[in-house]
Order: C-alpha cells, then sequence, then structure tokens
C-alpha cells in the first residue's frame, strides 16, 4: 500500500498572510485536510490482506505529523502579529475553548489518549483471548509491551513537570499585568493610548513566548508516543487523535449553531 501523494491544500507554499483573519481560513483548510488523514490512516489501518509494509506505513505516519508541524508554524506565523487571537479563537467553538490549556490542547491529554485507546483495543481482544486465542492483533495498541507501557510513563512525568514550567510562564506574563506602569497608566482619570499600548505590547511578548512553548511541547509530545510505537500502532494512535479532534470540534460547531439566535425573516 503506498500512501496517498501529499494534499496540496496544506502545504509552504500556501502559507497564509500571518492575520487573525486568514488563520482562521487556513484552520477550515486544515480540519478538511485532517479529515483526509483520518481516511487515510483508516484506510491502511483496515488492510489485511496483504498488510501495508511497514516501510510504507511510517512514510504515512511521517506525512500526518508533517502536517501537524505546518499547522504549528502557521499558527506562530499568525501569532507574531495577533498572539491574543490564538489565547481566544474564533476558529474554534465554545466547547473546544472550554478545555484549553495555553492557546491549545494540553500535551499530556496525547499520552491520556494513547492510555485510553490502549485499553478499550484490549478489551475488544479479550473475547478471542478467553476463548483459547491469543489477544488478537499485534498490530494495534492493545498490546503494548511492557516496555513501551515503561516509555510512555516516563513521557508523562516528563511532559508534567515542563507543562507545569510553561504554567509558571503563563502566570508570571499575566501577572505582568498588574505592574505598577500599568497602574499609572490606568489611573489619574484618564487613558494614556500610546503609553498602554507600549506596555500591552511588551505583554503580548510574553504570551507569545508561552505560546512558543506551550505548542513546542506538544508537537514534541505528539512525535515522541509515536516514536514509542510501531508503525501500525502509530497509525492508530493518529486515527484516535483524529476522530477526538474532529467529533468534539463538529459537536462544538452544532452545538454552537443551535445556541445562535435565529434570524427573523426578511
Amino acid at each position: 500500500m503506498a500512501p496517498p501523494p501529499p494534499s496540496p491544500h496544506i502545504n509552504g507554499n500556501n502559507l497564509p498572510a500571518p492575520s487573525g483573519e486568514t488563520f482562521a481560513k487556513f484552520f477550515e483548510c486544515w480540519i478538511s485536510e485532517q479529515s483526509r488523514d483520518l481516511a487515510a490512516l483508516r484506510s491502511a489501518a483496515a488492510a489485511s490482506n496483504p498488510p501495508p509494509p511497514e516501510p510504507d506505513l511510517r512514510r504515512l505516519v511521517d506525512r500526518v505529523l508533517g502536517h501537524y508541524e505546518y499547522y504549528y508554524r502557521t499558527k506562530s506565523a499568525a501569532a507574531s502579529h495577533d498572539v491574543l487571537r490564538m489565547f481566544s479563537p474564533s476558529w474554534t467553538s465554545t466547547t473546544e475553548n472550554l478545555y484549553l490549556w495555553c492557546g491549545g490542547w494540553r500535551p499530556t491529554a496525547a499520552i491520556h489518549l494513547l492510555y485510553s485507546k490502549s485499553g478499550a483495543q484490549l478489551e475488544a481482544h479479550l473475547p478471542l483471548f478467553l476463548a483459547g486465542g491469543g489477544l488478537g492483533s499485534d498490530s494495534d495498541l492493545g498490546d503494548l509491551s511492557a516496555d513501551q507501557l515503561q516509555a510512555a510513563d516516563q513521557l508523562q512525568r516528563s511532559t508534567i513537570l515542563k507543562e507545569r514550567e510553561i504554567d509558571n510562564a503563563a502566570a508570571s506574563a499575566q501577572e505582568s499585568l498588574a505592574t505598577a506602569k500599568m497602574v499609572e497608566l490606568a489611573g489619574g482619570g484618564g487613558l494614556d493610548g500610546e503609553g498602554m499600548e507600549m506596555e500591552m505590547k511588551a505583554k503580548e511578548d510574553g504570551m507569545k513566548r508561552v505560546l512558543e512553548m506551550a505548542d513546542g511541547l506538544r508537537m514534541e509530545t505528539m512525535r515522541a508516543v509515536v516514536a514509542l510505537l510501531r508503525p501500525s500502532q502509530a497509525v492508530h494512535f493518529l486515527i484516535a487523535a483524529a476522530e477526538l479532534h474532529l467529533a468534539v470540534h463538529e459537536f462544538g460547531r452544532r452545538k454552537d449553531g443551535a445556541a445562535s439566535p435565529q434570524q427573523p425573516p426578511s
């Protein structure tokens, strides 16, 4: 099974102008791209006669990870011009925004996803095992080895420590809003617009650094999870990640649409 060719929708030649508005459009392209990646991953996971060669699976996994990396590069470019929108994005639903951590998903969620999917697939193999067979296919996450579980545990511990460092950096950036200089600019009966603009620019730089650290850890954790898996297992992990993201996005979009007031007929 040869992996599909790279999509023309997500590539370096189509990098949108770095602004909140264009990133919102890019995000819609990213959702479509993730849907296409999910279809390719599902096709690879379902192929069994014969099963796809490991090199083909690895190329597919690397291609999908490349799309994640390009997403974060584009996000970084947009944040350099408008970091505030990255922390309160208009292109995601209110449901998704409820779970935001420093402008995106919490990195340890990737490891929790690995454990959850592994448990679900292991449970699916139990009837065969109890009937005297094995645990089924060793190509999915239901058959993680002791070494893989130990590596996942170590990754989780180190990722938690890095998340705490980012939490501290975010707290420092947020606390800087209440400096003596900001209090001075806010008082006195009148707003010093120019002075406030200069001070807020400095605060935004701190939040850009937080976003850069958080997005870097998100991608680092995703790659680390994939690295501890066999190619066929990595396919199942990436399927679970895409399914979860797309399902939550679609659920939130529909919920927001249902909550929106209906426009009277013209």
